[in-house]
C-alpha cells in the first residue's frame, strides 16, 4: 500500500467498521443480559407459592402445568446461556473499542513513519476479534444503525 491516500481511506474506514462493533456487541450485552433477567423472573413466579395461589381454584391440568412451565423455561436459561453470551459480548466490546482507539490514534498520526505497519498490526487484532464474534447473530439493520453512528461521531470529531 504506498499510495498514502489509500491507507487514510482504509484506516477510516476500519476506525468506524470496529466503533460499528463495539457498539452493536455493547448493545448484546444489554439485549442479553435483559432476557436472562426476564427468563429468571418467569421461572421465579411460576415456580413460587403466588402463583399456586392464584391456581388454587384452577383445573388439575392448568395446575400441572405451571410446574412444567417452570421446568422448561428453567431448561431453556440453561442451555440459552444468555449469561455466557453476555460475558462474552462484553468482551468483544472491549476489544472492539481497543481497535477503535488504536485506529484512531494511527489517524492522528498518519504521516508518521511506520503507520501501515501499524495499521496491519492493528488489523492483525480485529481480524481475531472478527473470528471470536462469529457466533453472534448479525443483524444487519442494528449494524447499520451503528455503523450510521460510528460515521457522524467520526465526521463531527474531525470536520
Amino acid at each position: 500500500m504506498d499510495d498514502p491516500e489509500v491507507l487514510r481511506r482504509r484506516v477510516w474506514d476500519e476506525m468506524l467498521f470496529a466503533g460499528m462493533r463495539a457498539n452493536y456487541f455493547g448493545e448484546l450485552v444489554s439485549r442479553y443480559q435483559s432476557w436472562e433477567k426476564w427468563v429468571r423472573i418467569a421461572v421465579l413466579f411460576l415456580s413460587s407459592g403466588a402463583a399456586a395461589t392464584v391456581l388454587s381454584s384452577a383445573p388439575a391440568y392448568v395446575k400441572l402445568g405451571f410446574p412444567l412451565l417452570a421446568a422448561f423455561v428453567s431448561l431453556w436459561l440453561v442451555f440459552s446461556q444468555y449469561g455466557i453470551m453476555a460475558r462474552d459480548a462484553a468482551d468483544l466490546h472491549s476489544g472492539w473499542c481497543a481497535v477503535e482507539s488504536n485506529y484512531e490514534r494511527l489517524w492522528n498520526h498518519l504521516d508518521d513513519p511506520g503507520s501501515e505497519q501499524k495499521f496491519d498490526q492493528i488489523y492483525e487484532q480485529a481480524n481475531a476479534l472478527s473470528r471470536t464474534g462469529t457466533r453472534f447473530p448479525a443483524r444487519k439493520k442494528r449494524l447499520n444503525y451503528w455503523l450510521d453512528h460510528a460515521a457522524s461521531v467520526a465526521t463531527a470529531r474531525y470536520a
